[in-house]
């Protein structure tokens, strides 16, 4: 008896795959392609058969024609496989797209976030430095400091045109100003309005970098001179004696009796009625009682030449000779004597000269 070879299954698929390979390597082939796009010679005659076989029609196809049809065919076959690889891209890629361009969003309302912050900052820091220069100014601190370090020399040895390394050192961290820079490869994905705004807020904080190293030799400076002179920082009047606001400062003004020009020798201060006086500085009550237009008055004496006067308060909490600590509430807010409504009026004499209470006062507000 004969036997039967049956094919074995994964030789038929290997030949067919070989077959595939060989047809693709044909396609892909110059010469595949120089034929397709060649010229035909002969015409084409395509035979159309009518309903029931009975009628013939011969359509003749020019070369020029079929060429024109390979391209309409090649063109609308890349067009397909670009559409659907371009498709296929879009969707892969579609997920990562809509997360960059959530992160964009985010980032700039977080920019516009620390561009409003650094605004804050920037007001902050520039009361702190009024706040210094008043404090400076009050307790004399640049002219003890330049006893303590004696004359400053100076002297040449700059090379003209030599730049500066410039650096900002914050206790454990150093900060060199060549990094508050746009780096140059953001140049290419940011567009000139965010160049702009980065560029301003490495600005602004190179300016506050600066503001905070010297904010920190400036409270250097003023801690070694201050070092032991506690009771004579304590007897400056460096708060205000009552809540308010001030309704006449110090200087000429119109008197609200006369309607003639005067020199208004305090601050006045509205505040409600009852309202505690406190005292802005140690001292010693030196007056205590009715003080003809003044009405019900204090008068402290804080040493250094420094006194101060309270006037129109409804009524009086100490005694003459009484010592007074800051804070410790000395009267309370009235409309006694020559006054027009409720309000304390505050004064701060000077070896016997009166001067403007603000230049005492270290609030922001003033």
């Amino acid at each position: 008896m004969q036997s039967v070879n049956f094919p074995n299954r994964n030789q038929s698929r290997w030949a067919r795959i070989k077959s595939a390979m060989r047809r693709a390597r044909i396609i892909l082939s110059r010469e595949y392609w120089a034929d397709w796009f060649r010229m035909p010679k002969d015409e084409l005659t395509l035979m159309v058969m009518g309903k029931g076989h009975a009628e013939v029609r011969k359509v003749r196809v020019s070369p020029r024609t079929i060429w024109y049809a390979k391209l309409g065919v090649t063109g609308l076959a890349v067009f397909i496989v670009l559409s659907f690889v371009l498709t296929v891209d879009y969707l892969v890629r579609w997920p990562e797209r809509s997360m960059i361009r959530m992160e964009n969003v985010a980032l700039r309302k977080e920019l516009n976030n620390l561009q409003y912050n650094l605004d804050s900052l920037q007001v902050a820091v520039d009361r702190m430095g009024r706040f210094d220069q008043k404090l400076r100014a009050l307790t004399e601190v640049d002219k003890e400091f330049a006893k303590l370090k004696g004359p400053v020399g100076q002297g040449g040895g700059e090379s003209e045109g030599a730049e500066e390394d410039v650096s900002f050192d914050f206790g454990d961290f150093r900060v060199d100003a060549s990094q508050l820079e746009v780096d140059p490869a953001s140049h290419e994905v940011l567009d000139r309005r965010q160049t702009f705004l980065v560029q301003k807020l490495y600005s602004w904080m190179g300016r506050l970098f600066q503001a905070s190293a010297l904010q920190e030799q400036s409270l250097e400076e003023l801690f070694e001179v201050l070092k032991g002179r506690e009771a004579e920082i304590a007897a400056r009047p460096t708060i205000m004696p009552v809540g308010g606001w001030p309704t006449s400062h110090f200087g000429y003004r119109i008197d609200p009796f006369t309607g003639k020009n005067a020199l208004h020798r305090g601050l006045d201060i509205a505040a409600r009625m009852g309202a505690p006086i406190v005292a802005p500085a140690d001292g010693v009550v030196t007056f205590s009682g009715s003080y003809g237009s003044y009405g019900n008055a204090v008068m402290l004496f804080h040493g250094y030449g420094v006194s101060t006067l309270y006037a129109h308060a409804k009524s009086l909490n100490v005694r003459v000779g009484e010592k007074i600590k800051r804070g410790d509430v000395i009267a309370y807010v009235g409309n006694s004597g020559r006054s027009t409504a409720t309000h304390l009026h505050y004064e701060v004499i000077v070896h016997g000269v009166p001067v403007d209470p603000r230049k005492y006062v270290l609030d922001r507000s003033l």
